[in-house]
């Protein structure tokens, strides 16, 4: 909200339980098409025309597909995110989860789940939960796209991953005097991913791999 508001930069600091401490700044998610990764533009090349992007944040995949011609439904959790996407032009804004959405809202041609949207699951219970509930909003012939990470591939981390599931983590945000609550977020490898998946009668195929275990996959009816 400051940045939005002020154009103050300021870092907010990201704590888990697997790693280091790390700083992220509130521009990355004001960035332009201009400053999308390959993997992203990956992404929103392959939406249909109607789109439901959740855990949308500020809007910056939402207006790029927008100002594409795509119908764009930008849902997201949090209320002061939500009036800044409405503030920087996205049409079709929601607060709330997908549970949420009217029964009007049954016939998505393509879910976005980016920024290591597999996150947004928390645990692989919650993973089937999130899949299903995307599976009730898309077209018979919906795809569903979401990128993750494969924590046994990231650099000194992967040789502390053993053969256990590991990518249950619990993050903390922290600015300035403010402490968060702990709150849980899931990395999910490919193969675990196409397993829940294939639960629920779903093909997964891994679209784009980059470094440090990042990867898009999309999902769709078999």
């Amino acid at each position: 909200m400051r940045y939005h508001d002020s154009g103050k930069d300021s870092a907010i600091t990201v704590r888990n339980d697997f790693g280091d401490p790390e700083k992220i700044y509130p521009s990355v998610f004001f960035r332009g098409e201009e400053g999308f990764e390959d993997w992203e533009l990956i992404a929103l090349g392959r939406c249909g025309q109607r789109v439901l992007d959740v855990g949308a944040g500020v809007g910056a995949h939402g207006l790029v597909l927008q100002n594409r011609g795509h119908q764009v439904t930008s849902l997201e959790l949090l209320p002061g995110a939500v009036r800044i996407m409405k503030d920087r032009g996205v049409k079709d804004t929601r607060v709330g989860r997908l549970e949420d959405l009217s029964e009007n809202d049954l016939d998505y041609d393509t879910i976005l789940l980016l920024m290591n949207g597999s996150m947004l699951a928390g645990t692989t219970v919650g993973l089937e939960h999130l899949l299903r509930s995307c599976l009730s909003r898309t077209t018979e012939d919906g795809v569903i796209i979401m990128d993750s990470t494969d924590l046994r591939l990231v650099g000194d981390l992967g040789e502390q991953v053993n053969q256990e599931f590991v990518g249950e983590l619990h993050y903390q945000l922290e600015f300035e005097d403010q402490v968060g609550e702990v709150f849980p977020q899931l990395f999910i490898d490919p193969e675990l991913l196409a397993k829940v998946s294939g639960d629920l009668d779903l093909l997964t195929d891994v679209i784009w791999q980059g470094d440090q275990g990042h990867y898009l996959a999309e999902l769709k009816r078999g």
